[in-house]
């Protein structure tokens, strides 16, 4: 007689049960006993053994998520051959669910051919014993039953306990933030935790960044946990809400879905950092955040803010590095007590304060979004938007509408097989996440693709557009600067500013050289690409390069433009800069200039 491959399953429910081993291992040795006891039945050799850890048959996560969901869709995909057994300690192992789900499971077990062995009940359920199909029920009833009062149990268990913690001031369980500790009964903060607390946020509001604060954690040997700080842990401490106080109920975990936020209860926690500390904290960690190229976001804190306008466009002249807009804060007291206001916001490269590797210090954001919004004012609109033709955004819609076709074919032949009572094959579901996954990413090109027919316009108000809060206008002014710069960088030169802008739609560059103290343009020029020269024209004067030959050339021009050109051509970043400030400085005194009056 040919022998039974035998599927061991094990489970337990809890992580501790886990942790301590006890439910696993005398699951494991009482399921391998009884398979190898019944050596001349089950083919021993082809033996597997599975487990779900921490997976509740109540909530049916042992299906949805774990290795018992994995062998029904083997068996369904006609992998797990017909007269194979599942061999587990008890049925409610397989499931605690209502009865008519746990009964539906173990029909399609049985009806694919596959035997199930319960070694606790010491019975065997198969196709051709209709009594053990009543046993079966009996105890996926009492299994059932048993959970709903435990379950019932619980939550009663845990609103009684809560009630308490908040009427008491008592500790509600053993898990609890990091900073916090169980002193007879109540929550106490951990000394340590506090200085990496304060030192987190001074820092940070300081212009520090996340990075920089964590390699001076470690430096000091303040460990997140066992385990070194890392920059995207200090974000999460500066995020998290408990430090002021909040406790935060979210919804059960469901994998691959969002927790849902069920209740939030204040003044649970000792207050930690001041709050007004907090949401300043806050509010620069989510301007510094990456944004989709003309995007909004909304900033944590009571108002709504847009600090950046260039976010996603401008980098660092020097070292070509990433930038944030931070803003420092200063003390102010009010009645004996210390606040942090917010004061000046200032561009920075992020290399330099996270990395080292580069020169470039801060420079007030405000001189350089006012100098740049003057700029862009005086621009002819439709000469930078007279763009070639990008079909990309109608080949996303063409391809999105074929995938979302395919969708509702998968989708008809899953819901066909759901009628028929038949677990959805594994490749059909495969297929169905791919072309869903698909469409999520055609859809988020889409979106963050600039509209074609989108006219951006820069006559504003440059009061009202700097202010912070005007975020809908200030939205709009980013996302016409996304449609047309292709990048902006920076450097400091002495007392100024320079700024170089390239187009999207342009072989141009224009270069801004600005007075670091007002805001106030001191000069501007531009560079024209083409295949055969470059141009740099700044007022009367104009420079030709000749690609071919490697020479310069220079027509009639004042002596103003000429010097204004000689003293900042070569802080441009370009291949002949520096050639072309040489060339100047050496062609000064034979250049015949032309009056001012006479341009």
């Amino acid at each position: 007689m040919k022998k039974i491959i035998p599927y061991g399953y094990l489970r337990v429910s809890s992580l501790e049960q886990v942790r301590s081993g006890g439910g696993l291992e005398a699951q494991d040795e009482e399921v391998r006993r009884y398979i190898t006891q019944k050596s001349d039945v089950f083919d021993i050799d082809k033996m597997v053994m599975m487990s779900d850890e921490g997976l509740s048959a109540y909530s049916g996560r042992n299906i949805k998520e774990g290795e018992l969901g994995r062998f029904l869709a083997n068996v369904d995909a006609g992998l797990i051959p017909a007269g194979s057994a599942l061999v587990c300690y008890s049925v409610d192992r397989l499931s605690r669910q209502n009865p008519w789900v746990g009964t539906q499971l173990i029909s399609t077990l049985i009806g694919a051919g596959i035997e199930i062995h319960s070694v606790a009940e010491n019975q065997i359920l198969r196709s051709d014993d209709p009594v053990g199909a009543i046993m079966s029920t009996i105890y996926l009833m009492r299994a059932n039953n048993e959970s709903v009062i435990k379950s019932e149990r619980a939550k009663h268990g845990y609103t009684k306990r809560l009630n308490e913690s908040i009427a008491n001031n008592k500790v509600l369980t053993r898990q609890m933030p990091r900073w916090l500790y169980d002193n007879d009964g109540k929550y106490a903060i951990d000394p340590n935790m506090q200085k990496v607390i304060d030192f987190t946020f001074d820092s940070y509001i300081a212009g520090q960044s996340t990075g920089y604060i964590a390699k001076k954690l470690n430096d000091m040997g303040l460990k997140y946990g066992d385990t070194s700080w890392r920059g995207s842990y200090v974000a999460k401490l500066i995020r998290d809400e408990r430090l002021i106080g909040k406790h935060i109920r979210y919804s059960k975990q469901i994998k691959g879905v969002k927790r849902e936020i069920i209740e939030t209860i204040p003044d649970f926690y000792p207050v930690t950092i001041d709050t007004d500390k907090f949401h300043i904290a806050n509010n620069m960690l989510t301007s510094v955040a990456k944004n989709i190229r003309g995007r909004t976001r909304m900033t944590y804190g009571d108002i709504s803010i847009l600090r950046n306008l260039f976010n996603g466009v401008i980098k660092c002249g020097v070292c070509s590095g990433e930038t944030s807009v931070v803003q420092n804060t200063r003390r102010k007291i009010t009645n004996g007590v210390v606040t942090y206001v917010p004061y000046k916001t200032f561009l920075r490269c992020r290399n330099r304060y996270e990395l080292k590797t580069c020169t470039q210090g801060d420079i007030r954001y405000e001189v350089i979004e006012r100098a740049i919004l003057n700029h862009l004012m005086g621009l002819d609109i439709t000469t930078l938007l007279a763009a070639p033709v990008d079909n990309k955004i109608e080949r996303y819609r063409t391809e999105l509408e074929l995938c979302k076709a395919e969708e509702e074919e998968l989708q008809a032949i899953i819901k066909e097989r759901e009628n028929e009572g038949k677990r959805p094959r594994p490749q059909t579901l495969k297929s169905y996440e791919d072309v869903a996954d698909r469409i999520d990413e055609l859809t988020q090109l889409i979106e963050s693709h600039v509209e074609d027919n989108f006219i951006p316009h820069f006559n504003v108000d440059l009061d009202s557009i700097t202010d912070v809060s005007n975020v809908s206008e200030r939205s709009l002014i980013k996302k016409g600067i996304a449609t047309i710069a292709d990048s902006i960088c920076y450097k400091r030169i002495s007392d100024f500013i320079l700024v170089e802008i390239k187009y999207r739609n342009l072989n141009d560059k224009h270069v801004l050289v600005i007075d670091n103290k007002n805001s106030e343009m001191v000069v501007n020029f531009s560079i024209e690409y083409n295949e055969e020269n470059k141009v740099y024209i700044c007022n009367s004067f104009v420079m030709e390069y000749d690609n071919l030959s490697c020479e310069f050339t220079v027509s009639k021009t004042t002596m103003e433009d000429y010097a204004h050109m000689m003293n900042f051509v070569d802080y441009v970043s370009d291949d002949e800069s520096y050639n072309a400030k040489e060339f100047l400085v050496k062609n000064f005194t034979h250049v015949k200039f032309i009056d001012k009056s006479n341009e």
